[in-house]
């Protein structure tokens, strides 16, 4: 009875945080997958509606944590460990900046709304240890206003930038961070993000 009263209530907030963000060239903020003759609906789990909502934030934060720095993100293992309804200033050296995956359920399963995932890394020096990259994304929802991927590589790559933005617990990528695992595909320090990106500003090398 308390997991179904949890449940409703889940999906109560995100009915109102979704709503209140309101859907992006068609795309509601829950998402929603691929149509496949299992899921013809394209049907998105509660779990992964939550996260969709918050990947598809689109309000300038108004309440900064500047507690929070890159090796905070770093040593971050599980979801607890941080607050996602925070925003945050965080500085890194920029590795590389690329078009995400298409198809992810937070862009509706469409091939035409594509993520801009950042890779960055506390030092410089550590720009080819990819057990090391912190991952940052700007959405198609804030690159009207930051830039596509053609136009923000070249700003910010090999540079270092004060970055903006929310923090969210990517839980999809646990088996994939360094911090959590020690084998395996290990492409990252930590499932934490900063995600979405709301703004950059390329700054001084410290």
């Amino acid at each position: 009875m308390k997991r179904l009263h949890f449940s409703l209530l889940l999906i109560c907030v995100l009915s109102f945080v979704a709503a209140a963000q309101g859907p992006f060239d068609g795309c509601s903020a829950k998402g929603k997958r691929k149509l496949t003759h299992k899921n013809p609906t394209g049907k998105v789990p509660v779990r992964e509606q939550g996260l969709n909502v918050r990947k598809n934030r689109d309000a300038i934060p108004t309440t900064i944590d500047h507690t929070i720095t890159l090796d905070s993100l770093i040593k971050a293992k599980e979801e607890p460990d941080l607050n996602f309804n925070s925003a945050a200033e965080v500085t890194a050296f920029v590795v590389s900046a690329e078009d995400g995956e298409p198809g992810e359920s937070c862009n509706c399963g469409r091939a035409d709304l594509k993520d801009i995932h950042i890779k960055v890394v506390a030092k410089e020096a550590d720009k080819d240890d990819k057990t090391k990259f912190v991952v940052f994304e700007i959405t198609p929802r804030w690159e009207g206003q930051l830039g596509d991927t053609s136009a923000v590589r070249p700003l910010i790559v090999g540079k270092w930038v004060k970055f903006t933005g929310y923090l969210t617990y990517d839980y999809k990528h646990r088996g994939n961070a360094r911090n959590r695992k020690k084998k395996g595909n290990i492409w990252r320090a930590t499932a934490w993000e900063v995600h979405p990106v709301t703004a950059f500003q390329v700054v001084p090398s410290p």
